[in-house]
């Protein structure tokens, strides 16, 4: 065997090497492609149940309205923008009236229809801007920015126009109406509680007082 043949035996082997060598690096990146696409896949599903826990942790579960938690996170943000910049929110508590009798006379899924298409209303009566949250049965509190105090007078005229329509709950049209009470950031508190306990009082104000009125015309 001469040199030539010698030379031609070795370029085969070498050639033969990087042949094999190619054929694992090439084994080895689709390895670590479909190992990509598994993690990728696997951050996704991390991602979207992270997303899923974090609506059940700031949400209603019913009407989808932020819940007590966000709101007070949102009362929180607002409390710091006003005093960073000198300015105004309001906070209106509602409650709705004769709730449990709708309850008790047409059941609780009647109810919680009523709920639902209630809180659809009160969200497409504000801004985009304004909070619309529901924090207990028959609950809500807006937080909304505002100049002047004539605002909040705007805002319940929105708030009571929107219930002003009966509900269609199956055969039944129903009516409803709300008590409410506010607050405004400075001049009724300057932390979330007192903001939430003014506009609590003023709802029971005059829920009571509502309800004292009936009580005399029946007389």
């Amino acid at each position: 065997m001469d040199n030539s043949e010698l030379a031609l035996i070795g370029q085969l082997a070498v050639s033969g090497a990087c042949l094999g060598a190619m054929g694992i690096f090439g084994g080895l990146l689709r390895h670590a492609r479909r190992r990509c696409r598994h993690l990728s896949e696997q951050l996704g599903q991390a991602c979207a149940l992270n997303e899923s826990l974090r609506r059940q942790a700031l949400y209603d579960g019913l009407t989808g309205l932020p819940n007590r938690l966000l709101l007070e996170e949102r009362i929180s943000s607002a409390l710091t923008r006003a005093e960073r910049e000198q300015g105004a929110f309001a906070l209106l508590f509602l409650d709705l009236d004769g709730f449990k009798t709708v309850n008790d006379r047409y059941g609780h899924a009647a109810g919680d229809l009523l709920l639902m298409q209630i809180a659809s209303r009160l969200s497409d009566s504000l801004r985009h801007a304004d909070t619309i949250a529901r924090i207990g049965g028959d609950e809500f509190v807006v937080l909304t920015e505002i100049v002047s105090a004539g605002d909040i007078g705007i805002i319940r005229d929105k708030l009571h126009q929107a219930l002003s329509q009966p509900f269609q709950i199956g055969a039944d049209a129903l009516c409803i109406s709300a008590s409410l009470g506010h607050a405004r950031y400075p001049d009724d508190g300057s932390s979330i509680d007192a903001l939430l306990a003014r506009a609590d009082q003023g709802m029971y104000h005059l829920k009571r007082q509502r309800q004292s009125a009936a009580i005399y015309a029946t007389q």
